[in-house]
């Protein structure tokens, strides 16, 4: 399996948001990795960080008024009910969590540029207070999309 590793070009544009998908990527691999006796543990630890990083989120877009929160709270209970079901699972089974495990890392960048982007740019768009890191290439690239397309 390829390890997805933070570079500037997952940063969305509000540097909030990308500190807490930093530690997000963090605790995937370190779940990943895990050995069979901590893999629980691990999985627990991960669930309490998305659940952390969806709250912020989704207090967001509480803020914003944001157009498609619906969905993407949709598929922030997806994610957590999935991660739960990998819980129960890593005790009896390690071998068989971790096949549901390896595939975070495509579902982090799915989601992220699906899900996370627009919202960053929501954020940005609407004014609301955030720290924008010089180097947010994909928030930047999805803006300028949106401006030529008048969206």
């Amino acid at each position: 399996m390829q390890r997805l590793e933070w570079s500037p070009l997952l940063e969305t544009g509000v540097a909030e948001m990308d500190a807490s998908h930093r530690t997000l990527l963090q605790a995937i691999h370190a779940t990943i990795d895990a050995d069979d006796s901590s893999l629980p543990s691990r999985i627990a630890e991960l669930l309490s960080a998305l659940a952390l990083d969806f709250a912020e989120e989704e207090a967001l877009m509480d803020q914003l008024y944001y157009p498609t929160e619906h969905e993407h709270r949709a598929a922030h209970r997806r994610a957590l009910a999935a991660l739960q079901h990998a819980l129960p699972v890593a005790q009896a089974d390690p071998a068989g969590a971790r096949s549901l495990l390896e595939r975070l890392p495509r579902w982090f960048l799915g989601h992220l540029s699906a899900m996370d982007l627009p919202l960053a740019v929501a954020v940005e768009n609407a004014g609301h207070p955030h720290t924008q890191p010089p180097n947010a290439r994909l928030r930047q690239q999805l803006a300028l999309l949106l401006q030529e397309q008048s969206i």
